[in-house]
């Protein structure tokens, strides 16, 4: 039998049923990966494991609590988060939005929220946010924001892990706030934690995600920068 090269490893025997997933990858503004960070840092979320891939990217930092790997998964309360700090190698970036969707489906998680981020060129006047929900999203979740307009697309990871929700009649809602294409964007991912935590009933203030948007937005294109070269050697 073929084994998936991604793999969910969680700590203990767990179960996490009825819980909510929340992720973001990296994309437009790194609207995603900014709010699934922060959601985690103002939640004290608890990490309870780990994806494992078959090229993970030549990284590691470290933190208060220790080690920080590549992509790790969060839970607080009913709410598992799972932070990627890179994205996944490009051969399995496909590989690993599927397995992330089909593990919600296979523990029973209640839904899924994945954030990311809308080239803001598309913007018309009034517009902060576009949802893209599964048909099985409850209608009562209210983000107000408009559904994404037919002729404007969702590209990449949060799109396979929208196709495979919808296949599942799981629900799913991709939430896409309006975000700078050339550079990391915290008020866009402030916007996205606002609008989640308001729907899902989090106490989040984003106040300090807004004051130090010039700091995130410079130590984000530091490490970037730090880690460019390497991660080039690795993945040409």
């Amino acid at each position: 039998m073929f084994e998936l090269p991604v793999r969910v490893l969680i700590e203990g025997k767990r179960s996490l049923r009825g819980s909510t997933l929340i992720t973001g990858f990296h994309g437009v503004g790194q609207t995603g990966y900014l709010a699934t960070s922060y959601l985690i840092h103002a939640l004290a979320a608890v990490r309870i494991g780990f994806v494992e891939v078959s090229n993970p990217p030549p990284w590691i930092g470290t933190a208060d609590g220790g080690l920080v790997t590549p992509f790790e998964v969060y839970k607080h309360g009913r709410t598992v988060m799972v932070k990627l700090e890179f994205s996944p190698h490009k051969s399995e970036e496909a590989e690993f939005a599927k397995v992330l969707a089909d593990w919600a489906i296979e523990q029973k998680f209640k839904d899924a929220v994945l954030i990311g981020g809308l080239d803001s060129n598309y913007k018309r006047d009034g517009q902060e946010l576009c949802t893209v929900p599964t048909g099985a999203y409850p209608n009562g979740v209210d983000f107000r924001g408009e559904v994404l307009e037919p002729g404007l697309l969702v590209y990449g990871p949060l799109a396979v892990m929208l196709g495979e929700f919808e296949i599942h009649n799981f629900p799913a809602v991709a939430v896409l706030p309006f975000a700078d294409t050339a550079r990391a964007d915290p008020a866009a991912a402030a916007l996205a934690i606002k609008r989640i935590s308001k729907a899902y009933g989090f106490k989040v203030q984003v106040n300090e995600l807004v004051k130090d948007a010039k700091f995130v937005e410079r130590d984000f294109n530091q490490k970037n920068r730090m880690t460019c070269k390497s991660l080039q050697r690795m993945y040409s």
